[in-house]
């Protein structure tokens, strides 16, 4: 009994690191923008609103991050980090 426990410990503790990506929302000029991190460094640096034309800031603090989150997530399930217009609008993004 005592081996499997130890055995189980082992297993749990070679198991690899969650190598978890950051957020890190920007203060730009007329807005917020967004970067996300790995290991403190930059992996993407989005200054303004994805899928738009123009180079346009989030109008908030909270869109920013609503947006990297869902990059995040896409990321997290091996989904290239794309950003639709459908997308912004379903989560209410003004841009």
């Amino acid at each position: 009994m005592k081996l499997f426990f130890w055995f189980g410990i082992f297993l749990i503790s070679c198991e690899k690191k969650n190598n978890s990506l950051e957020i890190k929302i920007t203060k730009q000029n007329s807005g917020y923008g967004y970067q996300i991190l790995k290991k403190q460094k930059i992996i993407i640096n989005q200054p303004f609103v994805p899928a738009i034309q123009g180079n346009k800031n989030f109008k908030t603090e909270t869109d920013a991050r609503k947006t990297a989150a869902l990059v995040v997530n896409k990321i997290d399930k091996y989904f290239l980090p794309k950003i639709s217009i459908h997308e912004l609008d379903s989560m209410k993004i003004e841009y």
